[in-house]
Protein backbone atom coordinates (compact mmCIF):
# COMPACT_ATOMS: atom_id res chain seq x y z
CA UNK A 1 0.00 0.00 0.00
CA UNK A 2 1.71 3.46 -0.55
CA UNK A 3 0.78 5.92 1.66
CA UNK A 4 0.16 8.97 0.94
CA UNK A 5 2.06 11.64 3.03
CA UNK A 6 -0.66 14.54 2.92
CA UNK A 7 -3.03 11.85 4.05
CA UNK A 8 -0.94 10.74 6.81
CA UNK A 9 -0.22 14.07 8.09
CA UNK A 10 -4.18 15.78 7.94
CA UNK A 11 -5.11 12.20 9.78
CA UNK A 12 -2.04 13.11 12.29
CA UNK A 13 -3.20 16.95 12.54
CA UNK A 14 -6.76 16.38 13.08
CA UNK A 15 -6.15 13.80 16.14
CA UNK A 16 -3.69 16.41 17.63
CA UNK A 17 -6.18 19.51 16.92
CA UNK A 18 -9.04 17.15 18.54
CA UNK A 19 -7.63 15.27 21.33
CA UNK A 20 -5.43 18.14 23.11
CA UNK A 21 -8.86 19.79 23.52
CA UNK A 22 -10.13 16.28 25.01
CA UNK A 23 -6.86 16.38 27.12
CA UNK A 24 -6.98 19.56 28.62
CA UNK A 25 -11.04 19.19 29.10
CA UNK A 26 -10.19 16.13 30.98
CA UNK A 27 -7.72 17.57 33.58
CA UNK A 28 -10.03 19.77 34.36
CA UNK A 29 -12.85 17.42 35.16
CA UNK A 30 -9.92 15.25 37.09
CA UNK A 31 -9.47 17.98 39.17
CA UNK A 32 -13.03 18.29 39.81
CA UNK A 33 -13.44 15.08 40.58
CA UNK A 34 -10.50 14.34 43.12
CA UNK A 35 -11.38 18.06 44.83
CA UNK A 36 -15.02 16.77 45.37
CA UNK A 37 -14.88 13.61 47.21
CA UNK A 38 -12.21 11.61 47.32
CA UNK A 39 -13.86 8.62 47.90
CA UNK A 40 -15.23 8.37 43.72
CA UNK A 41 -12.81 7.01 41.31
CA UNK A 42 -12.88 6.37 37.35
CA UNK A 43 -14.08 2.50 36.13
CA UNK A 44 -14.81 1.41 33.14
CA UNK A 45 -18.31 -0.03 33.01
CA UNK A 46 -18.74 -2.99 30.18
CA UNK A 47 -22.16 -4.91 30.27
CA UNK A 48 -22.62 -7.80 31.26
CA UNK A 49 -20.63 -10.93 29.04
CA UNK A 50 -23.16 -11.78 26.49
CA UNK A 51 -25.71 -8.62 26.54
CA UNK A 52 -26.01 -6.62 24.16
CA UNK A 53 -27.53 -4.17 26.39
CA UNK A 54 -25.18 -1.13 25.06
CA UNK A 55 -24.55 -1.83 22.02
CA UNK A 56 -28.29 -1.26 21.50
CA UNK A 57 -28.00 2.15 22.80
CA UNK A 58 -31.32 2.25 24.59
CA UNK A 59 -31.03 3.43 28.35
CA UNK A 60 -27.19 2.07 28.15
CA UNK A 61 -26.23 5.55 29.55
CA UNK A 62 -28.73 5.85 31.88
CA UNK A 63 -28.06 2.42 33.58
CA UNK A 64 -24.82 3.44 34.65
CA UNK A 65 -26.45 6.59 35.60
CA UNK A 66 -29.40 5.13 37.75
CA UNK A 67 -26.43 4.54 40.61
CA UNK A 68 -25.44 7.87 40.72
CA UNK A 69 -21.99 7.35 38.48
CA UNK A 70 -21.24 10.03 36.48
CA UNK A 71 -20.41 8.82 33.08
CA UNK A 72 -17.13 11.44 31.23
CA UNK A 73 -16.57 8.91 28.31
CA UNK A 74 -17.46 7.05 25.88
CA UNK A 75 -15.54 3.27 24.99
CA UNK A 76 -17.53 2.33 21.89
CA UNK A 77 -14.86 -0.78 21.45
CA UNK A 78 -15.41 -2.42 24.34
CA UNK A 79 -19.17 -1.45 24.60
CA UNK A 80 -18.88 0.97 27.91
CA UNK A 81 -18.01 3.90 29.51
CA UNK A 82 -15.29 5.45 31.79
CA UNK A 83 -17.43 6.33 34.95
CA UNK A 84 -16.65 8.45 37.98
CA UNK A 85 -18.39 5.85 41.01
CA UNK A 86 -17.43 5.34 44.62
CA UNK A 87 -17.02 1.95 46.32
CA UNK A 88 -20.46 0.94 46.55
CA UNK A 89 -21.66 2.40 43.28
CA UNK A 90 -19.25 -0.10 41.94
CA UNK A 91 -20.20 -3.00 43.97
CA UNK A 92 -24.12 -2.01 42.71
CA UNK A 93 -23.02 -2.31 39.20
CA UNK A 94 -21.52 -5.39 39.66
CA UNK A 95 -24.45 -7.38 41.46
CA UNK A 96 -26.69 -6.19 38.24
CA UNK A 97 -23.71 -7.97 36.50
CA UNK A 98 -21.65 -5.12 34.83
CA UNK A 99 -18.26 -5.50 34.43
CA UNK A 100 -16.27 -3.03 36.33
CA UNK A 101 -12.43 -2.08 36.12
CA UNK A 102 -10.60 0.63 38.05
CA UNK A 103 -9.12 2.81 35.31
CA UNK A 104 -6.77 4.43 37.49
CA UNK A 105 -2.94 5.76 36.37
CA UNK A 106 -0.80 2.75 37.01
CA UNK A 107 2.37 1.17 35.75
CA UNK A 108 2.45 -0.85 32.31
CA UNK A 109 5.87 -1.44 31.60
CA UNK A 110 7.64 -4.57 32.87
CA UNK A 111 10.34 -4.25 35.56
CA UNK A 112 13.90 -3.60 34.87
CA UNK A 113 16.29 -6.69 35.58
CA UNK A 114 19.59 -5.22 35.76
CA UNK A 115 20.40 -7.63 39.00
CA UNK A 116 22.97 -5.38 40.43
CA UNK A 117 21.95 -5.14 44.01
CA UNK A 118 22.81 -1.66 44.88
CA UNK A 119 22.98 -0.30 48.03
CA UNK A 120 19.63 0.75 49.90
CA UNK A 121 19.17 2.77 53.02
CA UNK A 122 17.97 -0.16 55.07
CA UNK A 123 21.09 -2.92 54.42
CA UNK A 124 23.86 -3.03 56.74
CA UNK A 125 27.06 -2.74 54.81
CA UNK A 126 28.68 -5.44 57.10
CA UNK A 127 25.58 -8.04 56.09
CA UNK A 128 26.44 -11.45 55.43
CA UNK A 129 26.31 -13.67 53.04
CA UNK A 130 22.49 -14.94 52.27
CA UNK A 131 22.41 -17.83 54.62
CA UNK A 132 21.94 -21.98 53.10
CA UNK A 133 22.93 -20.66 49.57
CA UNK A 134 25.59 -23.38 48.17
CA UNK A 135 28.88 -21.82 47.21
CA UNK A 136 30.29 -22.85 44.01
CA UNK A 137 32.61 -25.90 44.72
CA UNK A 138 34.58 -25.92 40.94
CA UNK A 139 36.91 -23.26 40.03
CA UNK A 140 34.31 -20.44 38.83
CA UNK A 141 35.90 -19.13 35.28
CA UNK A 142 36.89 -15.96 34.78
CA UNK A 143 33.99 -13.46 33.55
CA UNK A 144 34.04 -13.27 29.38
CA UNK A 145 31.81 -10.70 27.73
CA UNK A 146 28.77 -11.28 25.30
CA UNK A 147 30.27 -12.00 21.32
CA UNK A 148 29.64 -8.65 19.28
CA UNK A 149 27.01 -8.74 16.58
CA UNK A 150 28.92 -8.75 13.08
CA UNK A 151 25.30 -9.59 11.05
CA UNK A 152 21.98 -8.68 11.82
CA UNK A 153 19.70 -11.61 13.35
CA UNK A 154 18.40 -13.94 10.59
CA UNK A 155 19.68 -12.48 7.99
CA UNK A 156 19.19 -14.34 5.07
CA UNK A 157 18.29 -14.12 1.19
CA UNK A 158 14.22 -14.33 2.28
CA UNK A 159 15.11 -12.06 4.59
CA UNK A 160 16.77 -9.64 2.98
CA UNK A 161 13.77 -9.66 0.30
CA UNK A 162 10.67 -9.28 2.55
CA UNK A 163 11.48 -6.44 4.82
CA UNK A 164 7.75 -5.03 5.65
CA UNK A 165 7.61 -2.56 2.42
CA UNK A 166 4.19 -1.06 2.53
CA UNK A 167 2.82 -2.20 5.78
CA UNK A 168 2.54 -0.07 9.17
CA UNK A 169 3.64 -1.22 12.58
CA UNK A 170 1.46 0.55 15.17
CA UNK A 171 3.94 1.14 18.58
CA UNK A 172 1.94 1.43 21.39
CA UNK A 173 4.20 2.56 24.10
CA UNK A 174 5.88 5.76 25.71
CA UNK A 175 6.21 7.39 21.90
CA UNK A 176 8.66 7.39 19.32
CA UNK A 177 11.84 9.93 19.06
CA UNK A 178 12.44 10.68 15.66
CA UNK A 179 15.77 8.60 14.86
CA UNK A 180 17.71 8.44 11.69
CA UNK A 181 16.87 4.98 11.51
CA UNK A 182 13.26 5.29 11.13
CA UNK A 183 14.12 8.21 8.55
CA UNK A 184 11.20 8.87 6.12
CA UNK A 185 9.48 5.92 7.85
CA UNK A 186 8.02 7.01 11.28
CA UNK A 187 4.49 8.95 9.71
CA UNK A 188 3.62 10.68 13.05
CA UNK A 189 2.73 9.91 16.22
CA UNK A 190 -0.93 10.33 18.58
CA UNK A 191 -1.03 11.74 21.86
CA UNK A 192 -3.24 10.19 23.82
CA UNK A 193 -1.40 11.36 26.81
CA UNK A 194 -0.35 14.80 26.57
CA UNK A 195 -2.14 15.61 22.98
CA UNK A 196 1.35 17.22 22.03
CA UNK A 197 1.11 17.28 17.75
CA UNK A 198 4.98 15.75 17.54
CA UNK A 199 6.63 12.43 18.00
CA UNK A 200 8.74 11.85 21.03
CA UNK A 201 9.65 9.64 23.45
CA UNK A 202 10.09 11.00 27.18
CA UNK A 203 11.01 7.31 28.54
CA UNK A 204 13.20 5.72 25.60
CA UNK A 205 11.05 2.19 25.76
CA UNK A 206 9.06 3.21 22.90
CA UNK A 207 11.92 4.22 20.52
CA UNK A 208 14.20 1.18 21.22
CA UNK A 209 10.77 -1.13 21.12
CA UNK A 210 10.07 0.30 17.18
CA UNK A 211 14.02 0.22 16.56
CA UNK A 212 13.77 -3.74 17.01
CA UNK A 213 11.61 -4.08 14.76
CA UNK A 214 11.59 -1.59 12.03
CA UNK A 215 15.24 0.49 12.75
CA UNK A 216 16.93 0.32 9.32
CA UNK A 217 20.61 0.06 11.24
CA UNK A 218 21.48 3.45 9.73
CA UNK A 219 24.06 4.21 12.25
CA UNK A 220 25.41 1.12 12.89
CA UNK A 221 26.29 0.27 9.47
CA UNK A 222 23.58 -2.05 9.16
CA UNK A 223 24.08 -4.14 11.81
CA UNK A 224 21.38 -3.70 14.66
CA UNK A 225 18.52 -2.95 12.08
CA UNK A 226 15.09 -4.70 12.69
CA UNK A 227 13.32 -7.40 10.86
CA UNK A 228 10.83 -4.91 8.97
CA UNK A 229 13.54 -2.35 8.19
CA UNK A 230 11.44 -0.91 5.51
CA UNK A 231 8.48 -1.01 7.14
CA UNK A 232 6.37 1.92 8.33
CA UNK A 233 5.79 3.46 12.11
CA UNK A 234 3.18 4.95 13.87
CA UNK A 235 3.39 6.07 17.47
CA UNK A 236 0.19 5.82 19.79
CA UNK A 237 1.80 7.44 23.13
CA UNK A 238 -0.39 5.35 25.53
CA UNK A 239 2.16 5.81 28.28
CA UNK A 240 3.87 8.42 30.20
CA UNK A 241 7.80 9.47 30.82
CA UNK A 242 7.13 6.67 34.02
CA UNK A 243 5.49 3.83 32.04
CA UNK A 244 2.27 4.90 33.69
CA UNK A 245 -1.04 5.17 31.82
CA UNK A 246 -5.01 4.21 31.66
CA UNK A 247 -6.75 1.76 30.73
CA UNK A 248 -9.42 3.56 29.01
CA UNK A 249 -6.23 5.45 26.80
CA UNK A 250 -4.97 1.92 25.77
CA UNK A 251 -8.28 1.00 24.58
CA UNK A 252 -8.47 4.76 22.53
CA UNK A 253 -5.16 3.93 21.26
CA UNK A 254 -6.96 0.77 19.52
CA UNK A 255 -9.58 1.62 18.94
CA UNK A 256 -7.67 4.59 16.42
CA UNK A 257 -5.65 2.03 15.05
CA UNK A 258 -8.93 -0.10 14.12
CA UNK A 259 -10.39 2.98 12.37
CA UNK A 260 -7.35 4.46 10.74
CA UNK A 261 -6.04 0.68 9.46
CA UNK A 262 -7.47 1.35 5.62
CA UNK A 263 -5.64 4.44 5.21
CA UNK A 264 -2.28 4.49 7.25
CA UNK A 265 -1.70 0.27 6.16
CA UNK A 266 -1.74 -0.57 9.24
CA UNK A 267 -1.63 -4.57 9.75
CA UNK A 268 0.15 -4.77 12.87
CA UNK A 269 0.35 -3.60 16.56
CA UNK A 270 3.03 -4.22 18.78
CA UNK A 271 1.84 -4.13 22.56
CA UNK A 272 5.10 -4.47 24.74
CA UNK A 273 3.11 -3.22 27.78
CA UNK A 274 1.26 -5.13 30.69
CA UNK A 275 -0.45 -4.98 33.84
CA UNK A 276 -2.10 -7.56 36.10
CA UNK A 277 -4.27 -10.40 34.59
CA UNK A 278 -7.71 -11.46 35.77
CA UNK A 279 -8.59 -15.38 35.51
CA UNK A 280 -11.30 -14.41 33.01
CA UNK A 281 -9.68 -12.59 29.91
CA UNK A 282 -13.29 -11.72 29.23
CA UNK A 283 -13.78 -9.03 31.95
CA UNK A 284 -10.92 -7.39 31.09
CA UNK A 285 -11.39 -4.37 28.88
CA UNK A 286 -7.79 -4.07 27.09
CA UNK A 287 -8.61 -7.42 26.06
CA UNK A 288 -11.88 -6.95 24.67
CA UNK A 289 -10.65 -3.76 22.81
CA UNK A 290 -7.40 -6.30 21.38
CA UNK A 291 -10.29 -9.05 19.90
CA UNK A 292 -11.78 -6.21 18.72
CA UNK A 293 -8.32 -5.31 16.64
CA UNK A 294 -7.93 -8.78 15.94
CA UNK A 295 -11.65 -9.16 14.64
CA UNK A 296 -10.82 -6.11 12.03
CA UNK A 297 -8.49 -8.03 10.35
CA UNK A 298 -4.84 -6.67 12.45
CA UNK A 299 -2.68 -8.63 13.88
CA UNK A 300 -1.71 -8.11 17.98
CA UNK A 301 1.48 -9.08 18.94
CA UNK A 302 1.42 -8.91 23.16
CA UNK A 303 4.53 -9.48 25.37
CA UNK A 304 4.69 -11.94 28.10
CA UNK A 305 5.89 -9.85 30.86
CA UNK A 306 9.09 -10.32 32.68
CA UNK A 307 7.89 -11.57 35.89
CA UNK A 308 9.68 -15.23 35.16
CA UNK A 309 10.74 -18.60 35.74
CA UNK A 310 7.62 -18.33 37.80
CA UNK A 311 4.06 -19.96 36.09
CA UNK A 312 1.30 -18.50 35.89
CA UNK A 313 3.01 -14.62 35.10
CA UNK A 314 1.89 -13.71 31.91
CA UNK A 315 0.13 -10.04 32.49
CA UNK A 316 -2.32 -8.45 29.88
CA UNK A 317 -2.85 -8.46 27.37
CA UNK A 318 -0.74 -10.90 27.01
CA UNK A 319 -3.11 -13.38 28.38
CA UNK A 320 -5.63 -12.56 25.29
CA UNK A 321 -6.55 -15.55 22.96
CA UNK A 322 -6.71 -12.68 20.23
CA UNK A 323 -2.44 -11.86 20.84
CA UNK A 324 0.01 -13.65 19.69
CA UNK A 325 2.03 -14.10 22.78
CA UNK A 326 5.36 -13.49 23.31
CA UNK A 327 8.08 -14.86 25.42
CA UNK A 328 11.84 -14.00 25.61
CA UNK A 329 15.04 -16.27 24.47
CA UNK A 330 18.84 -15.82 24.49
CA UNK A 331 20.47 -16.21 21.69
CA UNK A 332 23.76 -15.77 23.14
CA UNK A 333 24.33 -13.43 19.90
CA UNK A 334 25.12 -16.13 17.98
CA UNK A 335 24.27 -17.56 14.60
CA UNK A 336 24.55 -21.21 16.25
CA UNK A 337 21.06 -22.15 17.24
CA UNK A 338 22.69 -24.72 19.67
CA UNK A 339 23.22 -21.96 22.26
CA UNK A 340 20.10 -20.99 22.40
CA UNK A 341 17.71 -20.83 25.75
CA UNK A 342 14.93 -19.42 27.44
CA UNK A 343 15.20 -15.70 29.48
CA UNK A 344 15.26 -16.47 33.08
CA UNK A 345 12.99 -13.40 33.63
CA UNK A 346 10.41 -14.37 30.61
CA UNK A 347 6.87 -14.71 32.18
CA UNK A 348 5.84 -18.23 32.19
CA UNK A 349 2.19 -19.80 31.37
CA UNK A 350 -0.09 -21.27 31.38
CA UNK A 351 -2.64 -18.14 31.82
CA UNK A 352 -4.46 -17.59 35.19
CA UNK A 353 -7.99 -19.54 33.39
CA UNK A 354 -5.49 -22.36 32.00
CA UNK A 355 -4.62 -21.78 28.51
CA UNK A 356 -1.31 -21.90 27.18
CA UNK A 357 0.87 -19.01 26.92
CA UNK A 358 3.46 -17.63 25.58
CA UNK A 359 2.52 -18.75 21.75
CA UNK A 360 6.29 -18.36 21.00
CA UNK A 361 9.61 -16.97 21.59
CA UNK A 362 12.45 -14.17 20.27
CA UNK A 363 15.31 -12.94 20.90
CA UNK A 364 15.08 -10.42 24.04
CA UNK A 365 18.86 -10.51 26.24
CA UNK A 366 21.03 -7.87 25.07
CA UNK A 367 18.99 -6.50 21.81
CA UNK A 368 19.95 -3.59 20.76
CA UNK A 369 18.32 -0.86 18.89
CA UNK A 370 17.42 2.60 18.53
CA UNK A 371 18.18 5.11 21.30
CA UNK A 372 15.91 8.13 22.70
CA UNK A 373 18.33 11.21 24.23
CA UNK A 374 18.16 12.74 27.32
CA UNK A 375 15.92 9.79 28.79
CA UNK A 376 16.76 7.56 32.53
CA UNK A 377 17.28 4.90 29.95
CA UNK A 378 20.35 6.26 28.45
CA UNK A 379 21.67 7.55 31.61
CA UNK A 380 20.99 4.02 32.74
CA UNK A 381 23.33 2.56 30.20
CA UNK A 382 26.07 5.73 30.73
CA UNK A 383 25.86 4.78 34.62
CA UNK A 384 26.06 1.05 33.95
CA UNK A 385 29.03 1.65 31.83
CA UNK A 386 31.43 3.48 34.05
CA UNK A 387 30.51 1.12 36.96
CA UNK A 388 31.56 -1.93 34.30
CA UNK A 389 34.78 -0.22 33.97
CA UNK A 390 35.72 -0.13 37.43
CA UNK A 391 34.34 -3.56 38.42
CA UNK A 392 36.17 -5.49 35.58
CA UNK A 393 39.19 -3.02 37.14
CA UNK A 394 38.80 -4.95 40.50
CA UNK A 395 38.20 -8.07 38.80
CA UNK A 396 41.52 -7.84 37.45
CA UNK A 397 43.02 -7.67 40.78
CA UNK A 398 45.21 -10.27 42.61
CA UNK A 399 42.43 -11.82 45.29
CA UNK A 400 44.24 -10.94 48.41
CA UNK A 401 44.75 -7.65 47.43
CA UNK A 402 40.98 -7.31 46.65
CA UNK A 403 40.21 -8.73 50.10
CA UNK A 404 42.14 -5.87 52.11
CA UNK A 405 40.44 -2.98 50.39
CA UNK A 406 38.35 -1.18 52.84
CA UNK A 407 34.36 -1.12 52.58
CA UNK A 408 34.10 2.43 51.52
CA UNK A 409 35.67 1.71 48.14
CA UNK A 410 32.69 -0.69 47.49
CA UNK A 411 30.47 1.75 48.66
CA UNK A 412 31.21 4.62 46.58
CA UNK A 413 30.37 2.20 43.60
CA UNK A 414 26.84 1.81 45.38
CA UNK A 415 27.24 -1.95 45.91
CA UNK A 416 25.48 -3.28 48.79
CA UNK A 417 26.65 -4.95 51.97
CA UNK A 418 25.47 -8.17 50.47
CA UNK A 419 27.58 -8.32 47.35
CA UNK A 420 30.67 -6.42 49.55
CA UNK A 421 30.05 -9.62 51.65
CA UNK A 422 30.26 -11.71 48.68
CA UNK A 423 33.41 -10.06 47.04
CA UNK A 424 35.32 -10.66 50.03
CA UNK A 425 34.49 -14.12 51.41
CA UNK A 426 36.11 -16.12 49.23
CA UNK A 427 38.09 -16.24 45.78
CA UNK A 428 35.64 -18.22 44.03
CA UNK A 429 32.56 -16.75 45.44
CA UNK A 430 34.35 -13.33 44.62
CA UNK A 431 34.67 -14.57 41.10
CA UNK A 432 31.20 -15.88 40.82
CA UNK A 433 29.50 -11.98 41.71
CA UNK A 434 32.38 -10.06 39.65
CA UNK A 435 31.04 -12.33 36.91
CA UNK A 436 27.27 -11.63 38.19
CA UNK A 437 27.61 -7.71 38.29
CA UNK A 438 29.91 -7.46 35.15
CA UNK A 439 27.02 -9.56 33.08
CA UNK A 440 24.29 -7.40 34.63
CA UNK A 441 26.13 -3.76 33.84
CA UNK A 442 26.19 -4.73 30.17
CA UNK A 443 22.56 -5.26 30.12
CA UNK A 444 21.75 -1.92 29.60
CA UNK A 445 24.96 -0.95 27.68
CA UNK A 446 25.65 2.03 24.84
CA UNK A 447 26.90 1.36 21.41
CA UNK A 448 30.01 3.67 20.54
CA UNK A 449 27.85 5.27 18.71
CA UNK A 450 25.39 6.51 21.03
CA UNK A 451 22.44 5.91 18.56
CA UNK A 452 22.03 2.58 20.23
CA UNK A 453 21.44 0.69 23.23
CA UNK A 454 21.02 -2.58 25.08
CA UNK A 455 18.41 -3.67 26.65
CA UNK A 456 16.58 -7.39 27.53
CA UNK A 457 12.76 -7.94 28.49
CA UNK A 458 10.19 -9.19 26.35
CA UNK A 459 9.37 -5.85 25.51
CA UNK A 460 12.25 -6.50 22.79
CA UNK A 461 11.82 -10.05 21.72
CA UNK A 462 7.63 -9.03 21.46
CA UNK A 463 8.93 -6.18 18.43
CA UNK A 464 11.55 -8.54 17.07
CA UNK A 465 8.84 -10.85 16.20
CA UNK A 466 6.64 -8.13 15.30
CA UNK A 467 9.19 -7.20 12.58
CA UNK A 468 8.87 -10.84 11.12
CA UNK A 469 4.98 -10.24 11.33
CA UNK A 470 5.11 -7.59 8.85
CA UNK A 471 7.74 -9.13 6.57
CA UNK A 472 5.06 -11.82 6.12
CA UNK A 473 2.21 -9.04 5.28
CA UNK A 474 4.74 -8.06 2.51
CA UNK A 475 5.28 -11.47 1.03
CA UNK A 476 1.24 -12.20 1.45
CA UNK A 477 -0.84 -9.12 2.04
CA UNK A 478 -3.92 -11.55 2.13
CA UNK A 479 -3.13 -13.30 5.45
CA UNK A 480 -5.85 -13.30 8.50
CA UNK A 481 -4.56 -12.83 11.86
CA UNK A 482 -5.44 -16.89 12.73
CA UNK A 483 -3.29 -17.51 9.46
CA UNK A 484 -0.14 -15.41 10.63
CA UNK A 485 -0.55 -17.65 14.49
CA UNK A 486 -0.92 -20.74 12.46
CA UNK A 487 2.22 -19.95 10.42
CA UNK A 488 4.42 -18.52 13.23
CA UNK A 489 3.65 -21.29 15.62
CA UNK A 490 4.23 -23.95 13.03
CA UNK A 491 7.45 -22.79 11.77
CA UNK A 492 8.98 -22.21 15.33
CA UNK A 493 12.45 -24.00 16.21
CA UNK A 494 12.14 -25.99 19.73
CA UNK A 495 14.95 -24.65 22.16
CA UNK A 496 17.41 -27.03 23.17
CA UNK A 497 16.70 -27.95 26.45
CA UNK A 498 13.36 -29.23 28.30
CA UNK A 499 11.93 -25.99 27.89
CA UNK A 500 7.91 -26.94 28.08
CA UNK A 501 5.18 -25.24 25.91
CA UNK A 502 4.30 -22.85 29.04
CA UNK A 503 7.85 -21.05 28.43
CA UNK A 504 8.74 -21.33 24.76
CA UNK A 505 5.36 -21.42 23.42
CA UNK A 506 5.92 -23.35 20.17
CA UNK A 507 9.27 -22.29 20.05
CA UNK A 508 12.15 -19.53 18.96
CA UNK A 509 10.73 -17.83 15.50
CA UNK A 510 12.05 -19.19 12.29
CA UNK A 511 12.06 -16.62 9.39
CA UNK A 512 13.23 -18.25 6.31
CA UNK A 513 10.17 -21.04 7.38
CA UNK A 514 7.94 -18.69 8.51
CA UNK A 515 8.58 -16.48 4.86
CA UNK A 516 8.25 -20.05 2.86
CA UNK A 517 5.03 -20.74 4.41
CA UNK A 518 3.36 -17.20 3.95
CA UNK A 519 3.98 -16.94 0.17
CA UNK A 520 2.72 -20.88 -0.24
CA UNK A 521 -0.35 -19.94 1.83
CA UNK A 522 -3.77 -18.79 0.02
CA UNK A 523 -4.67 -15.96 2.12
CA UNK A 524 -8.13 -15.85 3.53
CA UNK A 525 -8.14 -12.00 4.85
CA UNK A 526 -11.30 -11.30 3.39
CA UNK A 527 -13.17 -13.71 4.48
CA UNK A 528 -11.98 -13.59 8.01
CA UNK A 529 -13.23 -9.73 8.11
CA UNK A 530 -16.73 -10.26 7.04
CA UNK A 531 -17.34 -13.61 8.83
CA UNK A 532 -16.31 -11.06 12.51
CA UNK A 533 -17.91 -7.55 10.99
CA UNK A 534 -20.50 -6.65 13.81
CA UNK A 535 -24.35 -8.03 12.90
CA UNK A 536 -27.23 -5.50 12.46
CA UNK A 537 -28.78 -5.37 15.97
CA UNK A 538 -32.86 -6.02 15.48
CA UNK A 539 -34.72 -3.58 16.72
CA UNK A 540 -36.38 -3.35 19.90
CA UNK A 541 -39.60 -4.34 20.58
CA UNK A 542 -39.52 -1.92 23.82
CA UNK A 543 -37.72 0.39 21.33
CA UNK A 544 -40.95 0.67 19.47
CA UNK A 545 -43.08 1.01 22.93
CA UNK A 546 -41.06 4.10 23.55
Amino acid sequence: MNIQASTANQIFRNFSLNHAKSVQGQGSADSVRLGSSSEREDYIVMPPKGSGLFKSEVNAKSQVEAVGAEVSQELGLVNGYVATLSSKQAADLEKRGFRVVPDKVQNFLPPSHDELDLETEEEEVAAKPEAGKEKPQEPVKPYTPRPEMTAPRFDSEMTRKYTGKGVTIAVMDTGVHPHPDFQGRLLGQVDFVQGLPMAYDDNGHGTHVSGCAAGDGTMSEGIHKGMAHEANIIGVKVLSGEGSGRNSDIIKGLQWCIENREELGIKVINMSLGGPSSKDWENDPINQAVKAAYEAGIVVMAAAGNEGPNRKTVGSPGNSPHAITVGAADDKETPDPSDDTMAEFSSRGPTKDGRLKPDIVAPGEHIFAALAPSTDKMNSGLKNGILHKALAGLDEMPYETLSKLPNETFQAMGLSGRTIAKLKEDENTAQAEFNRLLAATTRTELHESMAYQALPGTSMATPVAAGLVAALFEANPDLSPDQVREILTSSADKLPGKWGPNSQGAGMIDPDQALTQALGTTGKLADFVAAHAPQEEPAKEEAAKA
